[in-house]
């Protein structure tokens, strides 16, 4: 499998005390952060899954 599948996302952390600026920008951030971290693994995988299919096929 390749390695952006099992990369960890880096995701946004709080301050130590946080406002709630800080709130409402974590909660947006890290939803982006996911939403894009999600992607990149499924591309990952997708194109792991048709390099073999790929592969199968060249070899009949």
């Amino acid at each position: 499998m390749p390695a952006e599948a099992s990369r960890p996302c880096s995701l946004y952390v709080l301050p130590v005390k946080p406002s709630q600026a800080d709130l409402e920008i974590g909660y947006a951030t890290r939803g982006a952060q996911v939403v894009t971290c999600d992607a990149a693994r499924r591309l990952a995988v997708q194109t792991h899954e048709a390099e073999h299919l790929l592969e199968e096929r060249g070899r009949k």
